[in-house]
């Protein structure tokens, strides 16, 4: 199967020739390659994070470390060990950034267990943050 192919799949929809040349370009431009696997894992990550304030290499590499953290956690997390993991990690948001980044799993609360696996997409947000306002920061 073909790159775009396999992009039209995931999405269960034809794509425009002119967003096809889009996601080839912002895949290039991040020295990935455009294949298959490449376009289908881009997919996945803008349906997770469909803005973001940094380039799609950044969001892989926020997403590879939520990954990283997340897989030394094999069983469920309680919400004030996660709260440790971001003060570790140098991440001390507003607490209504850290529930709209829980919205999607019914809400934060210190005392919840979450399963590791759900909490990926909120590790990479929480990098994302990081790296945005570090930017901010810095300059």
């Amino acid at each position: 199967m073909d790159a775009r192919t396999a992009y039209e799949t995931f999405l269960r929809k034809r794509v425009s020739d002119t967003h096809w040349s889009s996601v080839k370009r912002t895949l290039a431009d991040s020295g990935m390659e455009v294949n298959s696997d490449t376009v289908v894992f881009f997919a996945k990550l803008r349906k997770e994070i469909p803005r973001s304030s940094v380039g799609i290499l950044q969001v892989f590499d926020c997403y590879q470390q939520a990954e990283k953290l997340l897989a030394t956690n094999s069983s469920k997390i309680k919400g004030h060990q996660i709260l440790e993991i971001l003060n570790r990690e140098g991440i001390a948001p507003h607490p209504a950034t850290i529930s709209r980044w829980f919205k999607s799993l019914g809400g934060f609360r210190k005392t919840r267990y979450y399963y590791p696996e759900k909490l990926t997409k909120v590790l990479t947000n929480a990098f994302i943050y990081k790296i945005a306002n570090c930017t901010k920061i810095g300059a």
